[in-house]
């Protein structure tokens, strides 16, 4: 589970009010500065620690596919009749398939015959040599890394 600024900051008001409830309690008799001095003291330390602890969560396959990077493929001569569940079951005996994208027509709702699918791995040309040019449902597919979508001002 990882821990994010949002996390990290309600963790730490936590500790602040705890810290401040545990010096402000009648048995330390301190000032006001004292005491928020004292939680923010609390909170400081304690916060990163349980942070960092909840961070590093111990999983053979997070290690695994630390070394592998998210790549998008642009497919091309995709079949019509093809469906998103369709590709990504295809491609994923090749490489691990995180989305797939098919474009549709806005005016019919038809496919175009292409689309992206984001990948995980740290080899993408391997991936590009094993998929293009490949047959999926009687269709050669092209299969190219994705350019930059380039938005116009």
């Amino acid at each position: 589970m990882k821990v994010g600024f949002i996390q990290c900051t309600v963790i730490s008001a936590i500790f602040a009010i705890a810290g401040y409830l545990l010096f402000s309690s009648a048995s330390f008799n301190t000032h006001i500065p004292l005491t928020v001095s004292g939680s923010l003291l609390l909170s400081g330390i304690l916060t990163p620690w349980l942070a960092s602890l909840l961070n590093s969560t111990p999983s053979s396959s997070s290690e695994s596919s630390n070394s592998a990077i998210t790549e998008t493929l642009y497919v091309g001569n995709l079949p019509y009749r093809a469906n998103e569940s369709a590709v990504k079951e295809y491609f994923g005996s090749f490489t691990d398939v995180q989305s797939v994208r098919l474009m549709k027509d806005r005016k019919t709702g038809k496919r175009k015959g292409y689309g992206f699918i984001e990948v995980l791995t740290d080899d993408i040309e391997t991936v590009i040599n094993k998929t293009n040019d490949s047959i999926f449902q009687e269709r050669t597919l092209k299969v190219r890394p994705a350019k930059d979508k380039v938005e116009h001002a």
